[in-house]
């Protein structure tokens, strides 16, 4: 019997251990976005075979995410404007990415618990309450509010370019910032011990 319970428990260890790296390989993609984003702010208008694909007035977004924003806004509020629905359906996907990346941030904790990872949750857990008011103010006011977005005046403080380049670094930086804590947790980690005794030590 007790060897059927632990059999259960490694089962269950596995099954969390494969969702966990699911849920980091996802991270390395959402920051690659943002980096890329953040890159192509940096870098202005950029010309490729002759076309442009951004200017600094706009936050780039790839083809692939940018279809899944239009999906999204379009099934979920199909009665809204496309303006309105690229804003709610960007807002509901970024909510979407950082709730996957806090719940990583914990499976990380419950295998190698440590300081180190507890900061990187509490950094994510901030990101996460601003994208919350960012989604929440998008649906029931008409525009994200936030401190990504100057609590609405980013385009009065700083012009439609520099509000968009605000937002973009802000969002770039939160993104990397609790991914080194991870990592250090990690590799700091006593992976030969069970994580109570390693949390204990």
């Amino acid at each position: 019997m007790n060897d059927a319970i632990c059999d259960n428990n490694w089962d269950f260890r596995k099954v969390f251990a494969v969702c966990v790296g699911l849920g980091l390989a996802f991270q390395v993609g959402h920051f690659a976005e943002h980096a890329i984003q953040f890159a192509v702010w940096v870098s202005g208008t950029y010309q490729w075979v002759a076309t442009t694909f951004c200017g600094r007035d706009t936050p780039y977004m790839s083809p692939p995410l940018t279809r899944m924003v239009q999906i999204a806004g379009a099934l979920l509020f199909p009665g809204s404007s496309p303006a309105r629905q690229m804003m709610l359906g960007m807002e509901l996907l970024h909510l979407m990415g950082n709730a996957i990346f806090l719940a990583t941030i914990a499976g990380v904790y419950y295998f190698c618990p440590s300081k180190w990872v507890r900061y990187a949750f509490c950094l994510e857990g901030g990101h996460m309450c601003e994208h919350l008011a960012l989604t929440a103010t998008a649906l029931f006011v008409g525009k994200p509010i936030g401190i990504s977005t100057v609590f609405g005046q980013a385009v009065y403080w700083l012009g439609q370019e520099g509000a968009v380049g605000y937002r973009v670094t802000w969002h770039f930086a939160m993104n990397l910032f609790p991914m080194p804590f991870v990592m250090i947790g990690m590799m700091r980690h006593d992976w030969a011990r069970p994580p109570a005794l390693a949390a204990a030590a």
